[in-house]
């Protein structure tokens, strides 16, 4: 092999092993985070459940119709990053499938002025939300 084609080939093999070990699976260490949301003690469907750590992105999911979520962090990793995180709850949909909006139906307290946070462990953690119902429910502005 000459000198050439041993340089190409070495370049070759470590653009490989760099694509390998900085691709997809890449990133922060995640952990698994699903659970159940109420609001009043019935299931709360078509909510979106975001949890916004205090660095770095934010993982979100969508609960179905008995109120179950899982969150996603990329389009192809599941999970949330670890440590705290500020937990929003909303049903605001600017545009449903029939392109119609769905007004919200979550108390403030749980989206726009959150106070809720919950801690992200290694591994899988079952995080639920029991929301009660009542108090003020700020509906987003046209601009919003």
């Amino acid at each position: 092999m000459t000198n050439r084609a041993w340089r190409l080939s070495a370049a070759a093999l470590v653009s490989l092993v760099l694509a390998v070990g900085c691709g997809g699976r890449g990133g922060p260490k995640l952990a698994t985070v699903r659970g159940n949301v109420t609001l009043g003690g019935k299931p709360l469907p078509q909510a979106t459940v975001l949890f916004v750590p205090a660095e770095g992105r934010s993982s979100s999911g969508i609960t179905d119709k008995n109120g179950r979520y899982e969150l996603g962090y990329t389009t192809d990793r599941n999970g949330a990053v670890l440590g705290k995180h500020r937990v929003r709850i909303s049903t605001y949909l600017r545009s449903n499938d029939e392109g119609k909006s769905v007004p919200e139906s979550v108390p403030s307290r749980y989206n726009v002025e959150s106070d809720l946070t919950r801690e992200v462990i290694a591994g899988k953690n079952e995080i639920n939300f029991e929301l009660e119902a009542g108090g003020p429910i700020a509906q987003p502005s046209v601009d919003d």
